[in-house]
């Protein structure tokens, strides 16, 4: 069986291969110039702040009894905050007033859900663990 072998120049022209190059970076340059924008402070609504001035500190730090393959998603409001890790933890500023921390681990157990009152100044620490077969975060003490 005699196959014809179609070489990629032939199927593709070299402009139209570097034109959809050209377009998909500049695409993903867009989206990361948009995924910052979306984590800056914003007055008018946003949930990250820029410093103990414009916000309150959250700080969560996993449980060293906690599997190393649990990966945790932190959500503020409903909107993807981070992930907590193995050798990670989680310290960002969020903007003063109320707000709904959930926290999901990777694996098909429930979510843990809390609110957060911040105040501008104030730090507020978790520790990640599962308690029985569910993760929660800990409270610490607020401190100032």
């Amino acid at each position: 069986m005699n196959m014809k072998q179609v070489s990629l120049p032939t199927l593709f022209s070299i402009p139209i291969l570097r034109s959809a190059i050209c377009a998909l970076l500049v695409v993903s340059a867009q989206e990361k110039v948009f995924a910052r924008a979306t984590e800056s402070s914003n007055p008018g609504g946003g949930i990250f702040a820029n410093s103990a001035a414009d916000g309150g500190r959250l700080l969560i730090k996993r449980s060293p009894t906690l599997a190393r393959n649990v990966s945790i998603t932190i959500t503020i409001d409903g909107k993807l905050a981070g992930t907590l890790s193995r050798n990670r933890g989680y310290d960002r500023y969020i903007t003063p007033g109320r707000h709904t921390l959930t926290a999901s681990p990777n694996r098909n157990r429930g979510p843990w859900q809390t609110t957060l009152n911040v105040r501008a100044g104030e730090t507020y620490s978790y520790t990640a663990s599962y308690n029985v077969d569910k993760v929660v975060l800990t409270p610490a003490a607020v401190s100032r």
